[in-house]
């Protein structure tokens, strides 16, 4: 394809501008940047293909300014090489257009799960192949699961809502997070990659996960989030000492995670 280094407001920057309406000194790579911007406000993600297609020029000169803007932070480069919105293009909504933040939307929900099902009640995120303890509340302080983990990353596939996560990915997406094979751990019961597949394949006909994998006297039933597009999964779950874990009321206890997960769902999207 042969570069078209004429004035972009052809190259829709603005789709029905005129050539006689551009400004006097028309600069055609910032108008192209700009065009760029103004697609990641409306789409998910570009490729770039579709970066020099929407623009008209060549892929090389695409893949320049998707690589200045990822210099600069208004977009990031997700899977398979393709580019999303980056932290300094969300910085520029309005607050009132921004997705709410997700600790504050989750933590009254974390208090009516701790006060229904008598556990600790965590909010963890997916990083990498571990999963991060964002926040909690406690049962009582009985067991301190809560207030010590906070702020933790531990292996993904040992804990509930971590592998509640994991099952959300694809079998490629999760061959890729573990290129070394799975971290040994003290309490681990799945220590291959084919072993954990085998695991993630009942969370996923369950619709749950339940652990005892992070430690040796803590209990876990965990269910994944619906996660607006672009955020990280994320997953709620409930932990209790194993003394206490109320096994009979499996059930009951994953309805109440289920409507839980809904509500928080319902709320970020």
């Amino acid at each position: 394809m042969s570069v078209d280094h004429s004035p972009v407001g052809a190259d829709r920057t603005g789709a029905d501008q005129r050539e006689d309406e551009l400004p006097a000194y028309y600069i055609a790579s910032v108008g192209r940047a700009l065009t760029l911007l103004a697609a990641f406000t409306e789409l998910p993600k570009l490729t770039v293909s579709e970066a020099a297609e929407l623009l008209d020029v060549a892929p090389s000169t695409a893949h320049r300014l998707l690589q200045m803007l990822l210099f600069h932070g208004y977009v990031e480069q997700g899977d398979r090489r393709v580019y999303v919105r980056g932290p300094r293009l969300d910085s520029m909504v309005p607050p009132a257009a921004r997705p709410r933040d997700v600790e504050s939307v989750v933590l009254p929900h974390l208090r009516r799960l701790r006060d229904e099902l008598r556990g600790s009640a965590l909010l963890l995120a997916l990083e990498g192949n571990g999963a991060r303890f964002v926040t909690g509340v406690e049962w009582r302080d009985e067991t301190r699961i809560a207030s010590v983990r906070v702020g933790w990353l531990l292996p993904a596939h040992t804990l509930a809502g971590g592998k509640a996560m994991l099952a959300g990915l694809s079998s490629a997406h999760l061959t890729a997070l573990f290129p070394d094979g799975l971290p040994v751990t003290r309490y681990g019961r799945i220590n291959t990659l084919a072993q954990l597949q085998a695991e993630l394949r009942d969370v996923r006909a369950r619709g749950y996960a339940r652990s005892r994998e992070a430690h040796e006297n803590v209990r876990a039933i965990g269910v994944a989030l619906q996660m607006p597009a672009n955020a990280a999964p994320a997953a709620i779950s409930v932990a209790w000492s194993d003394r206490r874990f109320p096994a009979r009321h499996e059930a009951e206890i994953v309805t109440a995670l289920r409507t839980i997960a809904r509500d928080i769902s319902i709320e970020l999207n």
